[in-house]
């Protein structure tokens, strides 16, 4: 793309005063406006945006540039994905990003295979025609109520078209994409009945992948980068108790395995994850495996475990908002003490599961991990660290 077809989208998109003021107030002062810098804990407006010149700066932390750049920037995405989420202002690509072309259904991958004879196309419309027909759903505490609205969570109706017929009688949680885009649900039986799947999902699409999505991560990314780091959950409820209990950095997985697509996105709000998974066997090991993903990929990683058998939603209901709340800033406040004790944890959890990696490329870089840890742990310089003597082999 040349420098004019850039100019010229810029030119076409509206004014980089509108686009800021979309998550910035903005006041008047002379010929800029001035605001609140969103990429730092700002009190007094530091951000200047010159109508004129069409771009901003901020006297405080020094972030500049033009409306690309302050996209790429609050929105932590790419070159070409600000170009296009332009383009999507002026219109030129407005179908093509916002509703993508029907796609046709490939293999289902839900826990049922009800949804394996549909012959129709899911698409943003039709998901949105679905969450309409939703009744809304009682969340059993009304502390839990206004954020269970606000999410959108409902009851689907017996009487659903031929393609919602696996969901009809079920609690529905509209799952959405970074960008606040329906792009599926996951439902969950309203009884204890084993024979029937606990959850079900929409199936694989263009739209949907459960391996690139994060429950909640539209609602929590502003949060998420406020706070400087993210929570990580393991189940629908849990977001939505852990927001209620005023943790809006919280996001989870869509009933999957941590992978590297939910990786992906966790990098580019923040640098710190908290794993909170449910404390249970299965829960426990998901957050080992977690831990050791999450570090190798660079990340500073502190896992938190809750009571056994407990997880965010049931500890909620348990002990009610006010104690929950307490118990939860005074764990995180204890886990981010400081930072030999995230390196110490980080370590602990390197070490234990280092004779699980059988490829050997992956064991020499996560012993090259370890020692890292060790030489900032031990106070030693860059120039000191040396290379880790131990002979993988023997591990």
């Amino acid at each position: 793309m040349t420098q004019r077809e850039i100019n010229n989208i810029k030119q076409s998109a509206p004014p980089i005063e509108e686009i800021i003021g979309r998550y910035v107030q903005l006041t008047q002062k002379g010929r800029s406006l001035l605001g609140c810098c969103p990429f730092h804990k700002d009190r007094h407006p530091s951000l200047a945006v010159n109508p004129e010149k069409q771009c901003f700066i901020c006297f405080a932390c020094g972030e500049k540039g033009d409306v690309i750049s302050f996209l790429q920037k609050i929105e932590g995405i790419s070159f070409g994905e600000a170009i296009d989420k332009l383009k999507m202002e002026n219109g030129k690509s407005k179908v093509k990003s916002e509703v993508k072309p029907e796609v046709k259904l490939t293999k289902p991958v839900c826990e049922t295979d009800k949804f394996s004879n549909l012959d129709s196309q899911i698409s943003i419309e039709k998901n949105l025609q679905f969450l309409s027909s939703l009744l809304p759903a009682a969340s059993g505490d009304s502390d839990l109520t206004p954020t269970w609205l606000d999410f959108g969570v409902g009851t689907s109706p017996a009487m659903v078209p031929e393609e919602w017929k696996a969901m009809r009688n079920r609690l529905v949680f509209p799952i959405r994409n970074e960008e606040g885009q329906l792009v599926g649900f996951g439902a969950r039986r309203l009884t204890e009945n084993p024979d029937i799947p606990k959850y079900i999902n929409s199936p694989t699409s263009g739209l949907y992948r459960k391996n690139e999505l994060l429950y909640g991560l539209d609602m929590a990314r502003k949060m998420i980068r406020e706070k400087q780091f993210a929570i990580l959950v393991e189940g629908y409820k849990d977001v939505l108790a852990m927001h209620a209990a005023g943790f809006r950095n919280t996001v989870a997985l869509c009933g999957t395995a941590l992978c590297d697509g939910h990786i992906a996105l966790l990098k580019k709000y923040t640098s710190r994850v908290v794993v909170m998974l449910d404390a249970d066997a299965a829960g426990r090991k998901a957050a080992e495996k977690a831990v050791c993903q999450l570090g190798m990929q660079d990340l500073r990683v502190y896992r938190m475990e809750l009571p056994e058998g407990q997880d965010p939603d049931s500890l909620f209901r348990l002990w009610g908002k006010e104690r929950f709340t307490r118990y939860l800033r005074e764990r995180l406040m204890q886990g981010a003490s400081s930072e030999e004790a995230l390196l110490l944890g980080r370590i602990r959890e390197g070490i234990l599961l280092l004779s699980a990696i059988t490829d050997t490329a992956k064991r020499m870089e996560a012993l090259r991990c370890l020692n890292v840890g060790m030489a900032y742990l031990t106070g030693l310089s860059q120039r000191e660290r040396r290379p880790a003597t131990m002979d993988w082999r023997w591990v």
